[in-house]
C-alpha cells in the first residue's frame, strides 16, 4: 500500500509492555483503587479502639537540652487521656505515650502489629529500652509498623508500652522553604494513627513477589528476554489472582515462585549488599537530637536482625557508639550481642565521620587513634574498612594515616556527585602523598541509602567501572541522613534476589570486610586502576569558608592542644584524661556537616559552647604547665621589668616581635597600648628569664603626600595615596612582588548564588559577577617603630557591612601582617582577597595536612577547571625559579590561583540551612610572604606553623628564677616538623613520651632526634602507639639521648621513649 512504519511508532507488544507495567503498578499502589487492589488486603483487621492512649509531655523544650527525659524519669509523672487526631509541639519537644492495649480473643494464632502516625520520629519503649522507631514522614522511609505478637495466644492477649514522640521528622522541622530552610521552632504534628492490626503473611509475600518481579520488567532493557519474561509473569499473576477470593491467592504465588527461582548465570557480576544507616552527627537537628536518632536507629536493627537472621548492619562513628554506652545501656549491651553473632558490624575506625578537608593531619591521626581504640575496647578488634560515604573530599594523606591505623580498605561514593568530571573507577589502588596505598571501592549505586531493590542493583550493574579488572561490587542499603536505616521490606525484597535471579547480577548479603577480602583475593591489586593523590571533590567548595567563627574555633582548638600536651610533658604533670576529653569535643565538631559550615544554627550554638569549653580548660591547663616551668606569674608589681618568661612549642629557634605583659620596659609601645620587643626562643623550650632584645634593624613608616611606606631591612611595602597596596620590594632579592600596574590586597565582593546547595556550594561562576565596593573609606598611620611599623584602613563593601584593617611590618621580619576585622551583615555574598603577584607559574602550592601540594594555575583541561576553588591549610604559594610570594592565614582554608593572581576566600553569606551563618563581627589575619626560592626552599611549612603558633609570653618575677628547658626533643633535619609531643595513650606507659615527625619537604634520609632525657629505650611506633621495630638509643654528651630515623618524602613517624 506505500505505508512505512515510523521508526518513531512503538510496536504493540511494547504498548502492552507498558500498559502492563502501569496495570501492575496499579495492583501493588498504596495510593490507587486500595479498595480493590492487592494493597488493600495486606491487613486481616484493625482496630483503633484496642488502643487505650495517655500522654506526658515534657516541659523542657530547649532543643539543645542534652538529656531529654529518660523512661525512668517518666513513668512516675502525671499522664492525662491522649487521642488520635489530637496535635503536639512546638518543635523539638518530647512527648511521652503510655500505651495499653488489648488483642481480641478472635485474633487467636494472628501475626498483629501496632502502628502508629504521629507525623514526626518517635519511638516504642520495651524493657527499658528503645526497640523500634517509627517515621510519620509521607515517602519511601516512612515507619510505621511494630511486631506485637507473631502468634496470638488463646483469650486474646494485653499488653502495655511507652511511645515517645520527638516533634521532628527526619530531617529536622525545616520551614516553608524546602528542606535545607531554617527550622521552623512552632510546628506542631498531628497523631494520625494508633491501632492494631491483623497481618495477611499470604497477601504481603505476594505483594513482595509481585513487586520484585514487575521491578525487572521495568529496569531490564527491552533487548533482555529476561525482562519480557517477567512482564508476562506479572500479568499472569495478576489475572490469576482475585483479591477477594483467597482460594486464588496461591496459584498466582505459585506463578511468582517460579519465575524467581530461575538463577543467575555462574559469571554473573557479584553484589554484596550491606545494612547501612548513615546518621549525619549534626546537620540539620542539633547533637542533642542525634543522640536519640541513633537509639531509634540501631534499635530498630537489632530488632529486624532479631526477624532477619541474615540481616548484616554497619554502623560507623565511635562518638555515637559511646553515646548508646552512656545514654542507652541495656540498648548498648544488645548492640554487642548482636556484634558478637556478626550481625552489627562495626566500621570506620574513626571518632566521627569527619570532614577530610579541614582538619589538621594530627586531627586526622586522633579520630583514628581514639576511633580504633574505643572498637578495640568494646568490640575486640579494630576496624578494618575506612567507611566515610559523605564526606566533601579527600586528603593525599589519608592512605598513609589509615595504614598507620591498621586498616587497607577505603569506601565512599561522595564523588558520584562531581559536577563537572565523573570519577573514572569504581574499584580502584588509591596512592597517597607519601606512596602509601590502600584499597578503595566506590558502590556503583551511586548511594549509601539504596532500597535494595531491582533499580539500584540493576544500575550499580551497569555503573560499575571497573569490570574489566574486577567482577564485585557493594550495595549499601537503608534510609540515612537522619537515621532509620534498613527495613523489612528491604530484606524481603533481597530475599527475592538472593543469590541471584537470572536477569539479574548475583546478590548476597556480606559485610564490607568480607567484600573487601574478596575483591583483594580475586584482583591482583597491581592490575586495578591507580590513583595518585587527593580525591578532589568537584562539589561543594563553599565549604572551605562558611561558617568562618567555627573553622576559627576549629584552628585555635588544634594548636591549643597541641601545646597543652607539649607544655605538659615538659612540665611533668600531664592531664591525660582532660586531654582525651577535650580533644574528642574537637574531634566531635569536625564532623562532616558542623565543621564545613552546613548545618542549621543549632548545632554552631552547640559548637560555639565547646570552643568556649576548650579554649578556657585548655588556656587554664596551659597556665598551670607554666607555672610548673618558669614559675607562676607575678603581681604587677613584683615584675621583671627587663626580662620576661617564654615558651615555644615548636622544634625550631625563633626570633620574633611579641607583646609583652603589663609592666615591662619596651622601646615601643603599640596603638593598642601594649609594649612590643624583639625575644629569641630555642626549639621546644622554656625560659624564665629572657631579656627583651634592643631592634638592630628597625622598622620605619613613612606618610605624606606621595603615599604611606612600610619598611624594614628585609621588605618595602608602598601604598597610594588613596591607602593601595602597589609594591611590596623583597630587599634580599631584588623582587618586586606585585605585579606593575597592580593593586595588591585587594577585597572582592560577587554574588554567591549556587544551583542548590547554599552553604555547600560556590559555582565557578561566581566570579563573573562582582559586586561594587565603595573600596578604602581612610588610611591612617598607626605605629611608626622601631619594633612595629602599621597602617589603619577602613574600606566599605556596602550599606551593611565595613572592615576596619590594620596592616603591620615588625623589625626584622619578611612578612606584611594583615589584621583584619569585618562587620559582615550580607546576604549571598562572597569576600575574597587577591594578590597579582609577580610570578609566572602553572602550578601553584598548597599546606595541607602533613604536607603540601601542587595544584594548576590554568584551565586546559575540565579537571584543572573543576579546581577554581581549592582547599589549603596554613598557606599557598606561587614560585618560579629564585623566588616566590606566600599569603597565610590564620583560619582561613579557600583559596584560588588563576594565572598569576592568588586569592584567598574570606567570607560567605549564605542563609540555608542556618540564616544567621557569618553574620556579625569577624576577625581573622593573614600576611603576605615573599621569599628568595622555592617553598621548599623557604620552608614555607615551618613559616605557616609560625604565624599560627606564637611564642608564647608572661611576666616574670624581678628575681627571676633561673628555671628553663632548652631543645626538650630537637631534630637535626629542617624538612622534619615535630608535630607531637604526648604521652601515650595506654596508662600503663605514663613515664613514657610519644613524638609524631612528619617530613615537610618531600625528601628523604636520616633523622636524628635528640631528647634530653636519658630514655632507655626507643621504637618506631603506627598511630596506635603500638611498638612495631625498635631504635638503638645513643647516649649524648648534655646526659640526654638520641636516635636515627630514616625518613622518606612525607612520611609520618610515631617514636615512643621509654625510660
Amino acid at each position: 500500500l506505500g505505508f512505512k512504519m515510523s521508526k518513531d511508532v512503538i510496536t504493540n507488544s511494547e504498548k502492552l509492555r507498558k500498559i502492563t507495567i502501569e496495570r501492575v503498578e496499579k495492583f501493588l499502589s498504596k495510593d490507587a483503587w486500595t479498595d480493590i487492589n492487592l494493597f488493600s488486603k495486606l491487613y486481616k483487621h484493625r482496630s483503633q479502639d484496642a488502643v487505650k492512649l495517655q500522654v506526658y509531655s515534657v516541659p523542657d523544650t530547649d532543643p539543645n537540652y542534652t538529656d531529654k527525659a529518660k523512661l525512668e524519669d517518666v513513668v512516675g509523672q502525671k499522664f492525662v487521656p491522649a487521642h488520635v487526631g489530637q496535635a503536639f509541639g512546638p518543635s523539638w519537644s518530647t512527648h511521652w505515650f503510655k500505651v495499653d492495649l488489648t488483642i481480641p480473643a478472635e485474633w487467636e494464632g494472628e501475626t498483629v502489629h501496632f502502628i502508629w502516625d504521629s507525623e514526626s520520629e518517635a519511638a516504642v519503649w520495651a524493657d527499658g529500652m528503645p526497640v523500634q522507631a517509627f517515621n510519620g514522614a509521607r515517602g519511601d522511609d516512612r515507619r510505621t509498623d511494630y511486631l506485637l505478637a507473631t502468634s496470638v495466644p488463646k483469650g486474646g492477649q494485653t499488653m502495655s508500652f511507652y511511645v515517645e514522640m520527638v516533634c521532628c521528622g527526619m530531617f529536622g522541622n525545616a520551614g516553608p522553604a524546602g528542606f535545607l530552610a531554617p527550622p521552623d521552632n512552632k510546628k506542631s504534628f498531628a497523631l494520625k494513627i494508633a491501632e492494631i492490626a491483623v497481618v495477611d503473611k499470604e497477601a504481603w509475600d505476594l505483594f513482595y513477589d509481585l513487586n520484585t518481579i514487575i521491578d525487572i520488567a521495568k529496569e531490564l532493557p527491552d533487548t533482555d528476554n529476561r525482562g519480557w519474561l517477567a512482564v508476562e509473569a506479572a500479568r499472569q499473576i495478576v489475572n490469576a489472582c482475585h483479591t477477594d477470593n483467597r482460594s486464588t491467592w496461591a496459584h498466582a504465588s505459585s506463578i511468582a515462585k517460579e519465575f524467581l527461582s530461575k538463577r543467575s548465570g555462574e559469571r554473573s557480576h557479584e553484589i554484596s549488599a550491606v545494612g547501612h544507616c548513615h546518621i549525619d552527627t549534626a546537620w540539620l537537628w542539633p547533637y542533642s537530637e542525634t543522640r536519640r536518632k541513633v537509639a531509634r536507629s540501631w534499635s530498630t536493627q537489632c530488632t529486624i536482625m532479631s526477624q532477619y537472621p541474615e540481616h548484616k548492619f554497619t554502623a560507623s562513628q565511635a562518638q555515637q557508639f559511646e553515646w548508646m554506652k552512656t545514654l542507652y545501656p541495656k540498648l548498648y549491651e544488645r548492640i554487642k550481642s548482636y556484634a558478637a553473632k556478626g550481625q552489627f558490624l562495626p566500621v570506620g575506625g574513626t571518632w566521627i565521620e569527619m570532614d577530610c578537608n579541614i582538619p589538621s593531619g594530627e586531627s586526622f591521626v586522633r579520630q583514628f587513634l581514639y576511633g580504633q581504640n574505643f572498637f578495640k575496647k568494646e568490640f575486640g578488634q579494630h576496624a578494618q574498612v575506612f567507611w566515610l560515604p559523605d564526606t566533601f573530599g579527600y586528603s593525599s594523606q589519608l592512605p598513609q594515616i589509615m595504614r598507620q591505623a591498621g586498616i587497607e580498605y577505603f569506601l565512599t561514593q561522595k564523588l558520584s556527585w562531581n559536577l563537572i568530571n565523573k570519577f573514572p573507577h569504581s574499584t580502584f589502588v588509591w596512592e597517597g602523598l607519601n606512596g602509601d596505598r590502600v584499597l578503595a571501592h566506590f558502590p556503583p549505586a551511586d548511594t549509601y541509602c539504596s532500597k535494595a531493590d531491582v533499580k539500584d542493583i540493576v544500575y550499580g550493574t551497569k555503573n560499575f567501572k571497573t569490570k574489566d579488572k574486577s567482577n564485585e561490587s557493594m550495595l549499601l542499603f537503608g534510609f540515612g541522613d537522619g537515621g532509620g536505616g534498613p527495613t523489612p521490606q528491604m530484606l524481603e525484597a533481597l530475599r527475592r534476589v538472593t543469590p541471584g535471579v537470572d536477569g539479574l547480577p548475583k546478590v548476597s548479603i556480606r559485610g564490607p570486610t568480607e567484600f573487601f577480602d574478596r575483591v583483594k583475593a580475586a584482583s591482583k591489586t597491581t592490575e586495578l586502576p591507580l590513583w595518585v593523590g587527593e580525591l578532589y571533590f568537584e562539589l561543594h567548595r563553599g565549604t572551605y569558608t562558611t561558617h568562618a567563627r567555627n573553622k576559627l574555633g576549629n584552628r585555635k582548638s588544634e594548636f591549643l592542644l597541641g601545646n597543652l600536651e607539649i607544655l605538659a610533658v615538659m612540665a611533668g604533670s600531664y592531664p591525660q584524661e582532660e586531654l582525651e576529653r577535650l580533644w574528642k569535643l574537637t574531634l566531635l565538631n569536625q564532623f562532616h556537616d558542623v565543621l564545613p559550615g552546613t548545618s542549621i544554627g543549632l548545632v554552631y550554638r552547640d559548637s560555639a559552647v565547646h570552643y568556649k569549653d576548650i579554649e578556657e580548660s585548655a588556656t587554664k591547663l596551659t597556665h598551670k604547665a607554666l607555672d610548673s616551668l618558669v614559675g607562676p606569674e607575678p603581681a604587677l608589681a613584683a615584675r621583671n621589668k627587663t626580662h620576661i618568661a617564654v615558651a615555644n612549642t615548636l622544634a625550631w629557634a625563633r626570633h620574633a616581635v611579641v607583646e609583652l605583659p603589663e609592666g615591662v620596659e619596651s622601646s615601643q609601645t603599640s596603638s593598642s597600648g601594649r609594649g612590643l620587643a624583639l625575644v629569641c626562643a630555642s626549639g621546644l623550650s622554656s625560659n624564665a628569664s629572657v631579656a627583651v632584645e634592643p631592634v638592630k634593624n628597625a622598622v620605619s613608616l613613612t606618610h605624606d603626600d606621595s603615599g604611606t611606606t612600610l619598611e624594614n631591612s628585609l621588605i618595602r611595602a608602598k601604598f597610594d595615596t588613596a591607602g593601595k597596596l602597589f609594591s611590596v620590594l623583597h630587599k634580599p632579592s631584588g623582587r618586586e612582588s606585585i605585579e606593575p600596574g597592580k593593586e595588591a590586597n585587594k577585597f572582592l565582593l560577587y554574588d554567591d548564588v549556587p544551583f542548590f546547595w547554599d552553604a555547600w556550594d560556590v559555582e565557578i561562576y561566581h566570579t563573573e559577577k562582582p559586586c561594587s565596593m565603595s573600596g578604602i573609606q581612610s588610611i591612617k598611620p598607626l605605629d611608626k617603630g622601631p619594633v612595629r611599623a602599621s597602617v589603619e584602613l577602613h574600606y566599605k563593601i556596602s550599606e551593611h557591612s565595613h572592615i576596619k584593617q590594620v596592616i603591620s611590618l615588625d623589625a626584622e621580619s619578611d612578612q606584611l601582617v594583615f589584621d583584619t576585622t569585618v562587620d559582615w551583615n550580607e546576604n549571598r555574598k562572597f569576600l575574597k582577597v587577591e594578590f597579582p603577584i609577580d610570578v609566572y607559574s602553572t602550578q601553584a602550592a598548597f599546606s595541607t595536612q602533613f604536607g603540601w601540594q601542587s595544584r594548576p594555575t590554568h584551565r586546559n583541561t575540565s579537571w584543572d577547571m573543576a579546581k577554581f576553588e581549592v582547599c589549603a591549610h596554613h598557606w599557598a604559594d606561587l614560585n618560579e625559579f629564585g623566588f616566590g610570594v606566600a599569603v597565610l592565614n590564620d583560619s582561613k582554608y579557600g583559596y584560588s590561583c588563576l594565572g598569576n593572581v592568588l586569592t584567598l576566600s574570606l567570607l560567605r553569606s549564605s542563609k540555608m540551612p542556618d540564616e544567621t551563618a557569618d553574620v556579625g563581627l569577624q576577625h581573622f589575619k593573614y600576611a603576605l610572604l615573599p621569599h628568595s626560592g622555592s617553598h621548599v626552599d623557604a620552608n614555607l611549612v615551618r613559616r605557616g606553623y609560625e604565624f599560627n603558633q606564637p611564642l608564647i609570653v608572661r611576666a616574670t618575677a624581678a628575681a627571676a628564677p633561673a628555671a628553663s628547658i632548652d631543645a626538650f626533643f630537637s631534630v637535626d633535619k629542617s624538612s622534619i616538623v615535630l608535630e607531637t609531643l604526648k604521652r601515650p595513650e595506654n596508662k600503663d606507659e605514663s613515664t613514657s613520651v610519644v613524638v609524631r615527625l612528619w617530613d615537610g619537604l618531600g625528601g628523604r634520609g636520616t633523622a636524628n632526634v635528640h631528647a634530653k632525657t636519658a630514655f632507655k629505650k626507643a621504637f618506631l611506633c603506627n598511630l596506635m602507639e603500638e611498638n612495631e621495630s625498635e631504635l638503638k638509643v645513643e647516649s649524648t654528651q648534655n646526659g640526654g639521648c638520641a636516635v636515627a630515623v630514616p625518613f622518606k618524602p612525607f612520611q609520618v613517624i610515631t617514636l615512643k621513649f621509654v625510660l
